[in-house]
């Protein structure tokens, strides 16, 4: 078996010294925009650049997640932001937005794609729909089960998947949740979650975390995801220290160096107990299996991390008192959490005092006076998180500095080997090879073997390999090849050609941006209606969902969530429809396009909760057969009217209704209407194997002129509802 990547999580530096120092193959870290955990410290531009080149001095990977939703309005600051990423090298850039995708695909081919846990790819028809957006790897949406796992990698080899092994989980299906940014325009769709699904909720039957689940850990079932041949094994907690990413590591790299089954059972203990001291939730297997997914739901716990240390029994403008239950110390790592399950406020220990006395640590029993500028409610609890770590402040400051990134395309067949650079100019070696009878050498053979080598100047980052055939060719002859092209470079490459070449493509995508313009294309406004149910106006298309049969004159609403399982018969059902007469067909997630590629006849319309959010975006739909799309729900006023005066499709605003805040297949007990502390009412709704939240008031905003048509979906609603709510209309979405 090959044993997969081991990826860990970098929220800054250090952490990233502490993951390879553990034994990590590769790293992902985000900048301080554009990313889905903008909460911790991130990267400057400098220390990424110097990160990646210090991991590639290793021969280790750093992925750069890019991946959160981005409105029309920063689309020329991600451009730039792409250009000097491209300028840095990183392995892979982690992505969300189909627009983001878009441009890489365009502008920046020598960016290598992999599709975020967000995109909610969960099935093999949405690993093809990644393959034509130019992905190379897969993070699959986190519940995705590992039955299924197993099977879409078997119905998908030529896609690398990526697997969460370890960590906090969402309750929500990945990209989906709009239950914080409903509370108050905090994104996690853009990094930003303020995590209300931890919170305490009240119901009929009581009051509990009904949508707080447990963390992950994969432990147990590590050797069938590595028999299922999946690439990387990725472990949670860009929000956490130094001393959990070198923690969690180095129990994983225990278990992975030694995963025969004769050694690995025997090493089960040592690894969980390293595992111990990262204080994360109680653990579980998450959604790998279905009795972890009816119980991964803990009532009648806080969903806090963290090892319950004391309570807060006072409170002052610069202190907390404390009443220990267990050990603290100057240094640890801290949060103070409300009992309300709400966010509470995360420090480090550094001053402390016990009877007047200042001390380095508390034991059980003391009465310990914390000092903080952080505050919460007496009763709060506080959680330890970590303990002190290792300074790295003088190994970050010794990073070495990057070189130039030269892009390069190899090509091998029967007779020659040719690299070709990106002005053109190609590197030959002539070769007589013999087919192979057994082993034929692999594109990342050769991707390797020029992966990270320097000369003239430059850094080697091979983007492409193909290969004409099943070929023998022997490792020592590859290693001369490369040898022999490091000799040709410095007299036929110039590194500040990199620069001119990247400058001017970064022009032509600012030029292209500006220059977009919509040109009106009205259609019939549309509205969802369950079967049996007649629209509030008779010019309005109707839509249904596929399990209320629509009529051939109209449009047919497709599930988003559609487990590899059920592809079969979905697909079925949109040939009856087609059968009958069906013309249109409303996409709500990408995999979708990959079922409908048989029905070329079909008018396609994308719709929530499949997100649209800039030009760019529907620009890659329009190529995807998309004919009109809807704009994405969370964005504000200015944002709406920003893009639907660039798309290049037509485009639909989603004016009425109560659109689903949260979808998860996690079993919760409670059914009807539940609220939080702050009086917030939402409606919990069981269908299909999947249980979904909506908001108690219902979505109402004003219909803008810059748009070609308005949607209702009369789902969870009925027209003319009095206690209306405008979402993010009227402030700005964070």
């Amino acid at each position: 078996m090959k044993i997969p990547e081991l990826l860990a999580p970098a929220g800054n530096a250090s952490c990233a010294l502490a993951a390879f120092d553990a034994g990590a193959d590769a790293v992902y870290a985000g900048l301080k925009r554009f990313n889905a955990r903008e909460r911790t410290g991130n990267f400057t531009e400098d220390e990424l650049a110097r990160v990646i080149a210090y991991a590639h001095r290793l021969g280790r990977k750093v992925y750069v997640t890019m991946n959160t939703l981005i409105k029309e309005s920063e689309l020329e600051d991600m451009a730039q932001c792409l250009s000097d990423l491209e300028k840095m090298g990183p392995d892979a850039l982690i992505v969300q937005d189909l627009g983001v995708a878009s441009m890489i695909h365009d502008y920046f081919p020598s960016l290598v794609l992999h599709g975020s846990t967000q995109m909610g790819i969960h099935n093999s028809a949405g690993i093809r729909a990644a393959q034509e957006m130019g992905v190379k790897r897969v993070i699959l949406e986190r519940q995705t089960s590992l039955k299924e796992i197993e099977l879409i990698s078997k119905k998908c080899p030529g896609m690398e998947l990526e697997v969460f092994i370890h960590g906090a989980l969402c309750c929500c299906v990945s990209g989906s949740c709009l239950l914080s940014s409903w509370l108050g325009g905090w994104s996690g769709n853009r990094g930003k979650c303020k995590q209300p699904c931890r919170r305490r909720y009240h119901s009929g039957k009581g009051n509990g975390f009904f949508l707080s689940v447990q963390d992950l850990c994969s432990m147990d079932i590590l050797p069938r995801l590595i028999s299922a041949g999946v690439a990387s094994l990725k472990i949670e907690g860009r929000l956490r220290r130094p001393d959990y990413v070198s923690g969690a590591v180095s129990a994983y790299r225990m278990l992975l160096d030694n995963a025969d089954p004769g050694k690995y059972d025997s090493l089960l203990p040592a690894a969980r107990e390293r595992m111990a001291h990262t204080y994360g939730r109680k653990w579980s297997q998450g959604f790998f299996t279905g009795a972890s997914c009816a119980s991964l739901v803990k009532e009648d716990a806080l969903g806090a991390s963290g090892q319950l240390c004391g309570s807060v029994v006072s409170v002052s403008s610069n202190s907390v008192t404390v009443e220990v239950t267990r050990r603290i110390h100057i240094g640890d790592a801290v949060r103070l959490q409300p009992r309300s399950g709400d966010e509470g406020p995360a420090f480090s220990l550094t001053r402390m005092t016990v009877n007047g006395e200042s001390v380095f640590k508390a034991l059980k029993g003391d009465l310990c006076t914390v000092f903080t500028d952080k505050t919460a409610p007496v009763g709060s609890i506080l959680y330890k998180t970590g303990e002190s770590c290792t300074d790295y402040t003088k190994r970050i400051a010794a990073l070495p500095l990057p070189l130039p990134k030269l892009p390069l395309k190899l090509r091998l067949s029967q007779n020659q080997f040719s690299a070709v650079l990106p002005s053109g100019e190609t590197f030959i070696r002539p070769l007589e090879l013999r087919e192979a009878s057994a082993h034929p050498v692999q594109p990342d053979t050769l991707l390797t073997e020029f992966a990270n080598h320097t000369s003239a100047g430059c850094e080697y980052t091979a983007v492409e390999a193909q290969i004409a055939g099943s070929l023998f060719l022997p490792a020592s002859v590859l290693k001369s090849i490369r040898k022999d092209f490091s000799a040709w470079l410095p007299d036929h490459f110039d590194a500040a050609s990199l620069d001119a070449g990247r400058n001017a493509r970064t022009a032509a995508l600012l030029a292209e941006l500006k220059s977009r313009k919509h040109t009106p294309a009205p259609f019939p406004d549309t509205v969802i209606l369950p079967r049996g149910k007649r629209p509030p106006d008779t010019a309005m298309s109707i839509a249904r969902r596929m399990e209320d049969d629509p009529s051939p004159h109209e449009e047919l609403v497709l599930p988003f969530y559609i487990p590899e399982s059920d592809l079969s018969s979905v697909r079925a059902g949109i040939a009856r429809f087609v059968q009958k007469g069906g013309k249109t067909v409303r996409v709500t997630a990408m995999h979708q396009f990959t079922l409908l590629k048989e029905f070329p006849q079909l008018t396609l319309r994308t719709s929530f909760p499949l997100p649209v959010c800039n030009s760019s975006a529907a620009l890659l739909l329009k190529r995807f057969g998309a004919d009109s799309v809807q704009a994405w729900i969370e964005l504000e006023k200015p944002e709406l009217d920003a893009f639907a005066r660039k798309s290049p499709l037509p485009v639909e605003q989603f004016i009425y209704g109560r659109p689903v805040l949260l979808t998860t297949r996690a079993g919760i007990s409670v059914s009807g209407d539940i609220s939080d502390a702050r009086g917030n009412i939402f409606r919990v709704h069981h269908a299909n194997g999947l249980t979904q939240i909506t908001a108690g008031k219902v979505m109402d905003l004003p219909r803008l002129r810059s748009f070609d048509s308005a949607f209702t979906d009369l789902t969870f609603a009925v027209p003319g509802e009095k206690d209306g709510a405008l979402f993010n209309f009227d402030y700005e979405l964070k």
